[in-house]
């Protein structure tokens, strides 16, 4: 009885955290937006009557400097009211109102959450990598046969230090200089056994790849992989954490198969859902075994393709380094960064609308829920990292051309700006109610999807 108690104390304050965490990044997220319409307005000398985080009855607020400071019972958004913002509404004297600002000031305006989410980003990604980050080191795990690594006798294990007189210390920039240089023979520095160093010449292949989005692209590639082995999260309740598995531990084999890659997982372990499995681990200094059921889950790709797999519940990292920068080191990086993400989010909206992404891997509140508390498991980077990329995101998603979000708003300005008046009041009501549709059943759809994932 008291384990039982116990176990579900444990579970209460997994879910309390998971809450919190979630509650604190969409907080801050819906703050920033609002925060960019708020202050632009101010700046063009529009009275904000109400900066709510949050719809529905008021839960907490304030007032200071004529404007009324809310926190509301509904998380998920928030508002900015500004004076003469209703056009129906009939206003004693229109000084500082929105109706009376210029269609420039209301085009800023409009555009001003958008840009804060960005700003946001920005800001997020420098101050982390002036902290540093935890990313992939170049240590080579699998070699692939009758490839340009093999052929230059590289081993799992090696350290590649050096390409073509530039230091080389994270994975991505390996993959970024291979993936660019097709056919060019590069010299590359390794280090063997932390004290044998080797300079041998290698010359990447060209070969056609599916990239994220399953485009075809031709690149560089010397046929390795970055040794991943090492235990970095466990999910709560998952196989991994019933079979006694601690973050930290490095997965030497799995009935037999050597693991040195993440790719020698699939055959080991996620194609084999169901199966008692034989992990042989390496913790603090010692080998021993554990026992693991890997059980069966479904996922579904960008194409909208079901796909089972065995699920063990354990995240995976290589040999991490700290990727740190002085301030103008880490602005570029950051701005790198960011620049990144707007074009992965943007093709991923086009892809989405032309029907290249499947509209099922449209994800809801749940399934932010569910992210953000994976992420603060790992630790307060990977939380703030993930604020940054959802405030890319929530930037880029208000700019669609829908009515009711910000981007119909700047839609209809600069239509105003074109024909040198604005919309009539019964063209702008019968597209916001359109507008407004849109949004809803996208809603509706997005919870769909989450309850469906929950269920799988």
């Amino acid at each position: 009885m008291f384990d039982i108690a116990a176990s579900s104390f444990d579970t209460f304050l997994s879910y309390g955290f998971k809450t919190t965490a979630f509650l604190t990044g969409l907080a801050a997220l819906i703050f920033v937006h609002e925060l960019g319409h708020f202050l632009i307005a101010r700046k063009c000398g529009v009275i904000v009557e109400k900066f709510s985080i949050g719809f529905g009855p008021k839960i907490a607020g304030f007032k200071s400097g004529g404007t009324e400071y809310l926190i509301a019972a509904i998380p998920l958004g928030g508002y900015v009211k500004m004076k003469g913002e209703d056009p129906t509404e009939e206003l004693p004297d229109t000084q500082g109102s929105f109706s009376a600002a210029t269609v420039y000031q209301r085009l800023a305006i409009a555009f001003g959450g958008p840009l804060f989410n960005v700003l946001f980003a920005i800001a997020i990604y420098i101050g982390v990598y002036m902290v540093g980050v935890p990313t992939n080191g170049t240590v080579i795990g699998k070699i692939h046969d009758n490839t340009p690594a093999q052929q230059a006798g590289l081993q799992t294990g090696d350290r590649i230090i050096e390409i073509d007189g530039e230091k080389i210390l994270y994975w991505r920039q390996l993959l970024k200089i291979v993936h660019n240089a097709p056919g060019k023979k590069m010299e590359f520095v390794i280090e063997r056994d932390s004290k044998t160093i080797i300079t041998v010449p290698i010359t990447p292949n060209e070969k056609e790849v599916a990239d994220l989005f399953g485009d075809k692209e031709t690149v560089g590639l010397i046929g390795v992989e970055s040794l991943m082995r090492r235990v970095s999260g466990i999910e709560e309740g998952s196989p991994a954490d019933r079979a006694g598995f601690q973050v930290g531990d490095d997965i030497l084999s799995i009935d037999g198969i050597e693991i040195s890659a993440i790719s020698d997982l699939k055959a080991a372990a996620f194609d084999k859902p169901g199966q008692e499995l034989n992990f042989r681990i390496l913790r603090d200094g010692q080998e021993q075994t554990l026992l693991l059921t890997p059980e069966l889950k479904s996922t579904t790709d960008l194409k909208g393709n079901v796909e089972s797999y065995g699920y063990m519940g354990f995240w995976f990292s290589g040999v991490m380094v700290t990727e740190q920068y002085s301030l103008l080191g880490a602005i570029q990086r950051g701005l790198e960064e960011t620049w990144e993400r707007i074009y992965l989010i943007s093709v991923s909206i086009k892809k989405l609308i032309t029907g290249s992404i499947s509209p099922k891997t449209i994800g809801g509140p749940i399934l932010i829920f569910q992210v953000y508390g994976q992420q603060a498991d790992l630790g307060i980077t990977y939380f703030i990292l993930l604020t940054a990329f959802l405030s890319i995101n929530l930037g880029l998603l208000n700019l669609l051309p829908i009515p009711i979000l910000d981007g119909g708003h700047i839609m209809f300005f600069l239509i105003e700006i074109v024909k040198g008046k604005p919309l009539s009041e019964s063209s702008r009501e019968r597209a916001s109610q359109v507008g407004l549709f849109m949004l809803l059943s996208l809603m509706i759809f997005a919870f769909y999807n989450d309850i469906m994932r929950v269920f799988n």
